[in-house]
């Protein structure tokens, strides 16, 4: 499988069944065969995705739903591609990843719609347990002749109609993905957007996954 074909054709590809032995490992061999590995703010090149005590609800470490967004929507440069494994899924049935083609949503909006979105600078601030300036710019950019998605609507004040509407035309498309332990995913982020449902069981959860970025 070409796996950068298939994430170009799809916005993602899904791995299955590629063991539990050795997570980490096999993590970085996926992702670094398709990107340069890349960490940010001195955290480990692959983070362990698991609730914890002090998180926001809508974070990686959270326990809530999780709505369609751009990881690191405020750095001046989010990855380009993002790695998870799946080593257990939450036995209540909970913390299901979403994915949602962001360029396939913007058909579904007005040209005056997609014009705002492309012109129209927002700010995008960190989580609060962040220290980093708030980042200023349009929801959708381009590079080398691509469309560049930047979105993360629980994080903007007072976001105008045209925001709403491609909220909205996101998670018409959103699809739930069955990940099995020892199989993995990986995406572009600066195509699809992704969350996950509520973790069921709260700060008792036995979800367990593994990130890792990497970039062009």
């Amino acid at each position: 499988m070409d796996l950068k074909q298939e994430i170009e054709k799809a916005g993602y590809v899904h791995i299955e069944n590629v063991g539990l032995d050795k997570p980490d490992e096999t993590l970085y061999e996926y992702v670094s065969a398709i990107a340069r590995p890349i960490s940010y703010l001195e955290l480990p090149m692959i983070m362990d995705l698991k609730p914890q005590p002090g998180y926001q609800p809508a974070s990686f470490a959270g326990t809530g739903e999780f709505d369609l967004h751009t990881d690191l929507s405020w750095h001046e440069k989010p990855p380009k591609y993002i790695g998870m494994f799946c080593v257990n899924n939450e036995s209540a049935h909970g913390g299901i990843p979403l994915l949602s083609d962001g360029w396939k949503a913007l058909e579904d909006l007005s040209a005056e719609d997609v014009e705002f979105l492309q012109t129209e600078p927002l700010s995008f601030p960190p989580p609060s347990h962040i220290d980093y300036t708030a980042l200023h710019g349009p929801i959708v950019s381009a590079r080398n002749g691509k469309k560049v998605i930047r979105f993360r609507y629980d994080m903007l004040e007072n976001p105008g109609p045209p925001v709403q509407n491609y909220f909205k035309a996101i998670n018409n498309h959103v699809i739930g993905l069955d990940i099995k332990p020892g199989s993995l995913f990986i995406f572009d982020n600066e195509r699809m957007l992704h969350g996950r449902t509520e973790l069921k069981a709260g700060m008792g959860s036995d979800r367990h996954f593994k990130r890792m970025y990497g970039d062009e």
